[in-house]
């Protein structure tokens, strides 16, 4: 009986390690649940997308000075390359587009064919200071991001250019109508100004060479005798073709009995500034003829403008005004007394950009008279005293935009 017991207690011992024994060990089904959970997998590589044109093949940049047009109606022009051909990336259709010159910056090949990154042509005026050349690749405003080569066609903005054979000489007749270039506008994808006329009225120019624009315009590239300026609109009014003859020489005929004086605005006076509109750092001219009793008889005025006035006094009283074109011809002849002993206005109606008004003063006053340019963004002004002194005064408008001189110089 001891034996059984002790065999039974055995047995019944053995039986609870083995269930203990089960129930700590997992199962390898749930270890390997347990792992799952825990561990972190490794991320996998999503798949490259394909560019909505395809894979590309190569890349390279382009001349942008290589001129095209919009070459047909479904032409279409998008932000981006990986966005090509969806409504939400549109920069511009045809009907937007189809009047600019576009120069391509890059060249792109695809599988699916050739596109370019592309610019428009941009004329930047007056605001060259930053960094002139090639700025316009980097401008918003000149951006038309991608487009398919097949949507474009070249185009030749220059019709034709050539150098002349001997200098032709030039001098300045309207300083404000049209500035000096850098190309004349358009026909490179940026061209801005780099001269103004305002400190050249007395310099002699010379055009070394001519060209024909796309849309028949006539410009010349323009010289001084000692440095290259830059290409100017082809216009009688803005050159007077010819060398340089002093305003006072041409228009003022001097008697043995009487002597020219020649007064001229500092350019301290005139400023360092210039404008879209005007010629507000042009230094004005006085030309006073005088006999021996010193008595003015005849005065030249040369205002902001550049424009001859000459005077005709007699006993200090004004007897006539002849007004010049800006080539130096008569315009307008003033006699009535009226005009002439209190002021008059002249101005081609308004078709110029500047008028004159000239105010006569009293027989008390020390002032002979006084001739005031206005123009859009600034005006200028002459006072003449009947002792032969002159005043000169330059006055930009406040809230005008103008940029300094240097950069034009």
């Amino acid at each position: 009986m001891k034996s059984k017991g002790k065999l039974l207690f055995f047995l019944c011992v053995s039986l609870i390690t083995v269930v203990v024994g089960c129930a700590k060990q997992p199962s390898k089904k749930t270890e390997a649940s347990s792992v799952s959970v825990t561990s972190t997998k490794p991320e996998q590589q999503k798949p490259t997308k394909s560019l909505a044109v395809g894979k590309i093949l190569s890349t390279e940049q382009a001349n942008p000075d290589v001129a095209y047009k919009v070459a047909n109606k479904q032409t279409i022009f998008y932000f981006s390359l990986k966005n090509f051909g969806k409504k939400s990336d549109i920069i511009s259709d045809n009907a937007t587009a189809r009047g600019e010159i576009f120069g391509a910056t890059k060249k792109v090949e695809t599988t699916t064919g050739t596109y370019y990154k592309v610019i428009r042509y941009y004329a930047n005026g007056f605001e060259n200071a930053s960094s002139p050349e090639g700025s316009a690749d980097d401008k918003e405003i000149a951006d038309f991001g991608y487009v398919k080569s097949t949507g474009l066609k070249p185009f030749f903005p220059v019709a034709s250019e050539w150098t002349y054979k001997q200098k032709q000489p030039y001098y300045l007749g309207n300083p404000y109508a049209h500035r000096i270039w850098s190309a004349p506008a358009k026909t490179v994808h940026y061209t801005y100004i780099t001269h103004v006329f305002d400190r050249l009225a007395t310099t002699q120019l010379y055009a070394t060479k001519e060209m024909v624009t796309y849309n028949g315009m006539h410009y010349v590239y323009l010289e001084t005798a000692k440095r290259p300026l830059g290409w100017v609109y082809k216009s009688s009014k803005t050159l007077i073709a010819g060398w340089y003859q002093d305003p006072g020489k041409q228009l003022l005929k001097t008697t043995s009995h009487e002597k020219m004086i020649v007064k001229k605005q500092s350019k301290k006076s005139a400023g360092n500034r210039v404008d879209a509109s005007d010629s507000t750092a042009l230094p004005q001219r006085v030309y006073l003829i005088r006999n021996k009793k010193r008595h003015t008889m005849r005065t030249l005025v040369m205002g902001m403008d550049n424009r001859p006035i000459v005077i005709h006094f007699k006993h200090n009283r004004a007897v006539k005004v002849q007004a010049y074109q800006y080539w130096r011809q008569p315009w307008k002849t003033i006699t009535s007394k009226k005009k002439l002993s209190t002021h008059f206005l002249l101005s081609h109606d308004f078709i110029e950009g500047m008028y004159s008004t000239v105010h006569f003063y009293s027989k008390r006053s020390q002032k002979l008279v006084r001739v005031k340019t206005l123009g859009s963004n600034s005006q200028a002004a002459v006072w003449i005293y009947k002792d032969g002194r002159v005043m000169f005064k330059t006055k930009p408008y406040k809230h005008t935009a103008n940029y300094p001189l240097k950069d034009f110089n």
